[in-house]
């Protein structure tokens, strides 16, 4: 193992020392940002029923502020909790951890506190359920869960419920078809939405129901964007990014034991749809993309945390270094310097 290699795993991956100081260098960067740039608190479509009462309580953008880092951070726990309770990467890592935080940290949009992120919680807690009913011959509790927690998704931001088709995938994929398992994910969609409709009905406002599924009705695919040649370039690297991601992890991850490799090739498949729901609804939400960072950013900590190949290294900390080239284009001497 090379030299370059060693003092990676031993101080970025493996130092037990490493990720309070990384929070804070990371919080630290999301307040910088936040007093550099304008952060304004925007509208919130694809707002579900629960979240049209607490946006309230961000209208302020310094509380926005500090609910989005707190989601952040609970995010990158909820990613660290998953891959420690299942072992999914078999030796001591930070990354599941700081990359999530890090990723969600660069951009003003994630400065603010938005049913995407409040969904992207409830979905994480879902994978919790998904990864116990891993070759189990009776998973009907866990599919019953799943689908309570999508549906509870749902009631923050209804783009959710688009997870159902796909989310099923990733169901068969870790015990195959059972129909029970899947007569109870259903039932827990619907135990959530007739429990909504019932509360909506008495109150004599059905109309109050089916607003957030107008959401769905609007599609707004992108017109070619008016972008400076930087802006093409910030573009063409963050979707080589995540291009690069999925295919090195697939790499890595193919060695694998059999739970890992499974997880992995549903992320894989549910980032492939995300993106193009994003596309679909590009000015409408960014909850698909908000989702699919969180989950490249956990290929991106598997692969950096297995490579064994000093070329890893080094596109680590190119990664790196694009991502703060990324966060300091928000700021405006260096937007000058680039336009």
């Amino acid at each position: 193992m090379s030299s370059h290699l060693q003092v990676f795993r031993r101080t970025v991956v493996e130092g037990r020392f490493v990720t309070f100081p990384a929070a804070l260098v990371i919080i630290g960067m999301r307040f910088l940002l936040f007093q550099q740039t304008e952060v304004l608190v925007p509208a919130s479509p694809g707002g579900s029923h629960l979240w049209k009462f607490l946006s309230p309580l961000f209208a302020v953008p310094l509380n926005s502020l500090v609910a989005s880092t707190l989601a952040v951070l609970l995010i990158a726990t909820l990613i660290r909790a998953i891959n420690n309770r299942f072992a999914l990467i078999r030796t001591r890592s930070n990354l599941p951890f700081i990359a999530p935080l890090l990723l969600l940290s660069l951009h003003p949009r994630f400065l603010v506190m938005t049913p995407a992120l409040a969904a992207v919680i409830i979905v994480l807690l879902a994978f919790f359920p998904l990864l116990q009913s891993y070759q189990k011959p009776e998973a009907y509790l866990c599919s019953f869960r799943s689908g309570i927690l999508i549906a509870v998704a749902s009631l923050f931001h209804i783009g959710a419920l688009a997870l159902v088709p796909f989310w099923w995938r990733g169901e068969r994929s870790m015990r195959g078809p059972q129909l029970r398992a899947f007569s109870s994910f259903l039932f827990g969609i619907l135990l959530v939405g007739f429990s909504l409709f019932s509360s909506y009905f008495l109150l004599g406002d059905i109309s109050g129901f089916l607003y957030p599924f107008h959401f769905y009705t609007t599609l707004s695919l992108p017109a070619i964007p008016d972008y400076s040649l930087a802006e093409w370039v910030a573009l063409l690297l963050v979707t080589l990014f995540f291009v690069s991601n999925m295919m090195l992890s697939t790499r890595v991850y193919s060695r694998d034991k059999v739970l890992t490799l499974t997880l992995m090739r549903f992320v894989v498949y549910l980032v492939v749809f995300l993106l193009l729901l994003q596309v679909i609804y590009w000015s409408r939400t960014l909850f698909f993309l908000t989702l699919a960072i969180t989950l490249v950013s956990y290929l991106n900590a598997y692969f950096y945390t297995r490579t064994t190949a000093r070329s890893g290294v080094w596109l680590a900390y190119l990664n790196l270094g694009l991502m703060l080239l990324f966060y300091l284009f928000h700021f405006s001497p260096f937007r000058q310097l680039l336009d």
